[in-house]
């Protein structure tokens, strides 16, 4: 059995030397692995682990880690997996970025039609410094078009919003993109050691989780159990 697992945030370029990128950690994702390796490991042939560069690597000799720096990065190499081999399921936990640098310029070169050399570090004297954005492809929607077979977990993350919304937007990421489950959860009840999840079903049931803890073993145990590969 050949799983992959995206954790961490991606890294979106500025100049040779900034960024822009978010605040995971990559944490979920690293226990994620960890339970699947504890649970099933015999089971697992390999388990290849996109992160970005800030998120742990769990440790195993079936451990296959691939570092991420940007989406095109993520893209790429989840592309090449997926085309390459048969991988029978993608946990993809990855803080993907909406947005990256389309260019970098200041107010008067904006006003004349110019940008600056992003290839090399920007000079930290300018005053008025504008980077432009534009929208990053959505990899998720990828993912089962590159391996229609691939048994797909995708996650959604809001912030204050009510349990029924909540959930039915997570249902309706998974529909749009062919997961067979999403893991919902809220910024604002992430604290400490509580880190409430629902992980939402096509049939729009759920499991509640109250750890990331309990939210890996629950998300290894349906998987697997959906693979038909339940011993360890």
């Amino acid at each position: 059995m050949k799983l992959i697992i995206t954790a961490g945030g991606t890294t979106e370029r500025i100049d040779d030397v900034r960024a822009i990128t978010n605040m995971s950690t990559g944490r979920l994702g690293k226990i994620i692995g960890e339970a699947f390796l504890k649970e099933y490991g015999s089971r697992i042939d390999t388990l290849y682990y996109l992160h970005g560069s800030r998120a742990e690597v769990p440790e195993g000799p079936n451990v296959v880690p691939v570092p991420i720096g940007g989406v095109s990065d993520l893209e790429k190499n989840l592309k090449e997996i997926l085309e390459r081999e048969r991988i029978d399921g993608v946990i993809h936990a990855m803080a993907v970025s909406d947005y990256t640098v389309r260019e970098v310029t200041t107010l008067q070169d904006l006003k004349e039609g110019k940008s600056l050399d992003s290839a090399k570090k920007i000079s930290s004297e300018i005053e008025d410094l504008v980077i432009l954005l534009k929208k990053t492809p959505k990899v998720i929607s990828s993912i089962k078009k590159w391996s229609p077979e691939t048994l797909l977990v995708g996650f959604k993350l809001l912030s204050g919003v009510p349990r029924e919304e909540l959930i039915a937007v997570a249902h309706n990421l998974l529909l749009k993109n062919g997961c067979t489950f999403v893991l919902a959860n809220d910024l604002t009840e992430i604290k400490g050691d509580a880190h409430p999840g629902y992980l939402v079903h096509e049939d729009k049931s759920y499991d509640e989780m109250g750890t990331k803890e309990e939210i890996a073993r629950t998300i290894s145990h349906r998987v697997m159990e959906e693979l038909g590969g339940m011993q360890g």
